[in-house]
């Protein structure tokens, strides 16, 4: 009775039309128009981009980057990235809305999962009209005075810890919280979502309630009996009005979801790379489709742990209880290939082009992780972006026509590079992870910042060791575009991890000759030759980085070889990557927004089609 093959065919429809979008540039919707007014834009091409990145793409950065452009103060723009996110959400609540009453029309669900989306619906409101409370309170309150009152991370950190600002994880100071700090005068306190959010939670516990009640009445499985306790223990994690037992509270929710295995993935709080400061898990909500794949998971899985193995004999690494729970972890991982299909609260401000979680390696260690692949979603969203100018003045064409040719005539190449290196990327999360890791590293607050490059990079090195080398030029294209594009968010606090991964991308590219920067010009050597150095440099760094994990070392010292403290940010310590970056963010910041006008964009989309 349940046609997922129609529900993922419905979902697809409702991409095109968002990405339909971008081609009515010259005939805005209703939405845009609005977006324009909200923002004070006089509806320049530019700022039309803008909005409509932040519409259909979800990403901020775009919006906010042409508003500081124009000199609007830091107040004003805050006051209209929350009237965005009021326009956003309204949009996709009535999106949303019409693709349930279509699934609901069709009879494409039985009544059971029709029940899990409307319940999920429900819930996902809730999620939405508490965001706007999470940003105001954690980010633009705490995290703002924080960076006013500390010189470092490590001054924030040894404040929070004097003061008591987060919750433990058995008798530890957990990694993540699912708070907020509350200040009375001079007095900071810390309280759980449940009693920091008190009405906002009740929103989203009423919705829960309903859901469940209706979810009990049918289960007649026990695949349907595993959502019923899943949500069953999610309520209770958010309804925890005690600090030491939030965090046990969401493991448990957290083990019952990895018992969710149907093809209706639920997602709930999961990711803190927003709030640097006591790591406040965002208010992620959605469900994630599952879809048919020729993905081979037990080969990759098989590829993953042979790496990491040789790697370990190679570097002299002997932690056997490491060695068991990585390669358990990646044994056990169960891998989705699936879209978004719904999703609200943080997700409104960006979705992810894959996941691995939990984060909770207390709860790994017992259940495994999931991965989420989201590459059709990513793959329908490239080819819909226009080309922007920016790209043009950095990359020659032949650099760009490689690309645009895999995009738009090589489809199944661009899906084997995505897996070789988001795929890759997410399980190199997992590599060298144990349960105290990341603990003993972020001391100084900075383990996310080389987190994300150990993650690219074990990718990377999964694939040097046993891949197949029809793929090597695509995949070293794609991260020398990555590692370029990481640039524009230098200034973005939610996602430095990932700019600091580009970073220390870039310095082994300028090490390796593939980059070199003379003169104002990039000039990419993309060949054969520059790869193989490339590899060389790169696998022995990942050596020197695995060796570090292994020692559990504080992450800053090795981010220190590669990057200095430069204000809030950073920038690499190699001469010409320093001067590239610099150079590439002028330019992003002056123009970012503009359009790639030669025609070259209608030329690959008439080319598809």
């Amino acid at each position: 009775m349940n046609d997922f093959k129609r529900l993922n065919e419905l979902v697809a429809v409702g991409k095109d039309e968002l990405n339909a979008m971008y081609r009515q540039l010259d005939n805005p919707s209703e939405v845009v128009l609005k977006m324009l007014k909200i923002a004070g834009f006089k509806g320049e091409k530019c700022e039309k981009v803008a909005v409509l990145r932040r519409i259909v793409d979800l990403k901020t950065e775009p919006l906010e980057n042409e508003l500081k452009k124009q000199g609007r103060e830091e107040a004003a723009i805050g006051r209209i990235k929350d009237e965005a996110f009021g326009l956003v959400r309204e949009f996709y609540e009535a999106h949303f809305e019409r693709l349930l009453a279509r699934v609901k029309e069709e009879k494409i669900l039985d009544e059971f999962y029709s029940s899990l989306l409307s319940g999920m619906h429900g819930a996902g409101l809730a999620m939405n009209a508490w965001q706007s409370a999470w940003d105001r309170q954690i980010l633009q309150t705490t995290n703002k005075e924080f960076e006013a009152k500390f010189a470092s991370m490590a001054e924030a950190i040894k404040f929070i810890d004097e003061n008591g600002l987060y919750q433990k994880d058995g008798d530890e100071k957990g990694e993540r919280s699912y708070g907020a700090v509350l200040k009375n005068g001079e007095k900071y306190a810390f309280a759980p979502y449940a009693a920091a959010f008190e009405n906002e939670v009740k929103r989203v516990a009423d919705a829960l309630d309903a859901l469940i009640k209706n979810l009990k009445s049918l289960a007649a499985n026990d695949e349907h009996e595993a959502y019923v306790k899943y949500f069953e223990k999610l309520k209770a994690a958010f309804c925890e009005r005690e600090n030491d037992r939030a965090i046990p509270a969401w493991q448990d929710a957290e083990r019952a979801w990895m018992d969710v295995k149907g093809p209706l993935q639920p997602g709930h709080p999961l990711e803190y790379y927003e709030d640097a400061y006591t790591h406040a898990v965002a208010l992620e909500w959605d469900v994630r489709l599952a879809g048919a794949s020729d993905f081979d998971e037990a080969k990759f899985k098989a590829s993953v742990i042979r790496a990491y193995e040789q790697i370990c004999e190679q570097c002299g690494i002997k932690d056997a209880q490491l060695a068991r729970q990585v390669t358990q972890n990646v044994a056990r991982t169960q891998t989705y290939i699936s879209v978004p299909m719904i999703y609200y609260g943080a997700e409104l401000n960006g979705l992810f082009s894959a996941q691995v979680v939990p984060n909770d390696e207390t709860v790994s260690k017992e259940r495994g992780k999931k991965i989420f692949a989201f590459v059709e979603h990513v793959y329908e969203s490239a080819k819909a972006r226009p080309f922007m100018k920016l790209s043009g003045e950095i990359f020659s064409r032949e650099f760009l026509d490689y690309g645009r040719e895999i995009l738009f005539k090589k489809p199944q190449i661009w899906k084997k590079t995505y897996e070789i290196s988001t795929i890759g990327h997410e399980f190199g999360h997992i590599l060298f992870v144990g349960t105290d890791t990341e603990k003993a590293m972020n001391a100084d607050g900075e383990f996310k910042f080389i987190e994300e490059y150990k993650a690219t990079t074990g990718g990377l090195v999964n694939f040097f060791i046993g891949g197949d080398e029809d793929y090597e030029m695509s995949v070293f294209h794609e991260l020398i575009a990555r590692a370029v594009g990481l640039i524009a968010w230098r200034e973005v606090d939610e996602v430095r991890a990932y700019y600091c991964e580009g970073l220390i991308h870039l310095s082994l590219l300028f090490d390796s000759g593939a980059l070199s920067f003379e003169d104002g010009a990039l000039l990419v050597k993309f060949d054969r030759e520059h790869y193989a150095k490339f590899k060389e440099i790169c696998l022995a760094n990942y050596k020197n980085l695995a060796l570090h994990y292994a020692r559990r070392a504080p992450a800053g010292e090795f981010l220190a070889k590669f990057c200095e403290k430069e204000g809030k940010s950073y920038l690499p310590k190699h001469a010409q990557a320093r001067a590239f970056v610099e150079h590439y963010y002028a330019r992003y910041k002056a123009i970012g927004n503009e359009l790639d006008e030669s025609g070259e964009w209608e030329k690959w989309q008439a080319s598809e089609r």
